[in-house]
């Protein structure tokens, strides 16, 4: 039985999907929590319990926003400057972070087929949702070279700070 995830699309998913949320869920949950900050702050001020809230041509929300009230409570202009630093904050993340990081975890998966050789390539601070998967299957052999992991790393530098950024941002959070 070969250790190697041969093809295995649903192993290199799972990493993907593994590092996406233990690099993006904690600042996924601060966003979370500054936009229902927002929310509730301008349902306060109309007056009324609405969990939803209109600022430019967009419709923010809570997840169980329940039905539509008609008509959607407007940005109160005191609230005008933090909702736009929230959606500066997070056009900013998913803009120019997120494509970096996430192309630099595509290239790495595309380039081997052995957990072994993320752990040589992905900044050590990610190593752990790696390891979980690893402790959970048998993808453990190595094929890249050492010169090739060192190419990929120098050709990511970007990527592999701002993951790494990435994790003290979000000891912050």
């Amino acid at each position: 039985m070969t250790q190697e995830m041969v093809y295995d699309p649903k192993t290199k998913q799972m990493v993907k999907d593994e590092l996406y949320s233990y690099l993006y869920g904690p600042v996924q949950e601060h966003y979370q929590k500054r936009l229902e900050t927002i929310i509730k702050k301008n349902s306060q001020r109309h007056g009324n319990q609405q969990k939803r809230l209109l600022f430019k041509t967009e419709v923010y929300e809570l997840k169980d926003p329940g039905p539509v009230e008609r008509p959607i409570n407007p940005i109160h202009p005191e609230l005008k400057p933090v909702m736009q630093e929230y959606v500066d904050d997070l056009t900013k993340l998913t803009k120019q972070e997120l494509p970096y990081v996430l192309g630099f975890i595509n290239q790495t998966l595309n380039a081997s087929n052995s957990i072994k050789d993320y752990f040589k390539v992905f900044p050590e601070s990610v190593h752990a949702p790696i390891q979980k998967l690893v402790d959970q299957c048998a993808c453990k052999t190595e094929h890249l070279k050492p010169e090739s992991v060192d190419k990929i790393k120098a050709r990511n530098r970007i990527p592999i700070d701002l993951m790494k950024q990435r994790m003290v941002m979000n000891l912050l959070l």
